[in-house]
């Protein structure tokens, strides 16, 4: 769950602040002064802090300066709350790296807007931004996870086998041991439209299975693929047993939200090239793409990954590889230069 620290010294304001992050689903924590703020972003390392300027012991200026001296924590989203409106005062607290400001009174909706927006933010600019006990629970979180399926049957399935579709309920959690699966919506035109590709080590539908809620995509296999399967309750009493696991579960959801948001933002703004060139990085990031695992995608599905048409995606391949960016042989894809790939984002 994102954790967020409110300093206010104002005791109603502190209360009405966390009441409203809490309710959208936040983990909140209150500090009354700057020097307990202080003390709290060191111990326990928020993702995201709201401060007020004028603040006894130390006031908001002097928070940011400590904190942005502190590489575990300079990373952190800094936005100012006060009811300081003029220009010298909201000047001086971005050139000292405030990421945003909000004037009390505030609005409900404007400061939910403007926090998602800077988690946002936080999250394209410094995706392995993380401390290194972070890292380390992490990494933790994530061998616990995948050591509860150790002794899970294992199954093979065909390509094009349906694991699962949207508002079925969960009977078990999944690990994909081997092969590529996609996971998909079907528009209101009735196209699928795949949402990320599944490879080694993934857990399909995890979210759903620990919430114990109906799937909210379909995912299909694209290949061969060999699944671990783990009767429902069986992983909930592991999970029970083994509780810091939920933080993997946890980065999986924030991981797939962020690479969602992405997508739905380069749907809307980028061109036809930088569509196809995400796509393509993506299917890197997947193990695919390469000369010893080529892209063997259909034209249908890697349109889907692009969310374009298939003739456009056709076109667009075909001008790649003029420029001598992929190869395609019998109908496969291979990236030759993943650099120029890379540098079409950023066109």
């Amino acid at each position: 769950m994102t954790k967020i620290l409110v300093i206010e010294d104002n005791h109603d304001v502190r209360e009405n602040l966390e009441e409203i992050l809490e309710l959208s689903g936040y983990e909140v924590a209150g500090a009354k002064d700057g020097k307990e703020g202080v003390q709290m972003a060191g111990s326990w390392e928020p993702d995201l802090i709201v401060c007020d300027i004028m603040l006894p012991v130390i006031d908001g200026y002097g928070v940011l300066q400590i904190l942005s001296k502190k590489p575990e924590l300079k990373h952190i989203p800094f936005i100012f709350l006060t009811a300081k409106t003029e220009l010298t005062d909201i000047r001086k607290g971005m050139n000292l790296g405030a990421d945003d400001y909000i004037t009390k009174p505030f609005n409900k909706d404007e400061l939910l807007a403007v926090i998602e927006l800077r988690l946002n933010k936080s999250r394209e600019s410094t995706p392995v931004a993380q401390t290194e006990s972070r890292l380390k629970n992490l990494n933790r979180a994530q061998s616990l996870l995948q050591e509860i399926f150790a002794d899970a049957d294992e199954k093979e399935f065909p390509p094009d086998f349906e694991l699962y579709s949207i508002d079925e309920h969960p009977k078990n959690a999944f690990l994909l041991s081997g092969g590529f699966m996609k996971e998909t919506l079907v528009h209101d035109i009735g196209r699928d439209v795949i949402l990320r590709l599944l490879s080694e080590g993934s857990y399909p539908g995890v979210w759903e299975a620990y919430q114990n809620v109906p799937y909210t995509t379909n995912c299909i296999t694209l290949s061969t693929c060999r699944i671990k399967l783990l009767p429902l309750n069986e992983f909930m009493e592991a999970i029970q047993n083994e509780p810091f696991t939920v933080q993997a579960i946890q980065d999986l959801l924030r991981t797939q939200k962020v690479k969602t948001e992405e997508k739905v933002l380069g749907s809307a703004y980028n061109s036809v090239r930088q569509k196809v060139a995400h796509a393509l990085v993506e299917c890197l990031s997947n193990g695919l793409g390469t000369k010893e695992n080529p892209i063997f995608l259909s034209r249908a599905d890697l349109a889907s990954i692009c969310g374009i048409a298939k003739e456009t995606l056709t076109r667009t391949l075909s001008d790649f590889k003029s420029e001598n960016l992929i190869e395609i042989k019998s109908g496969n894809v291979v990236v030759v230069s993943e650099a120029n790939i890379r540098k079409l984002l950023k066109a």
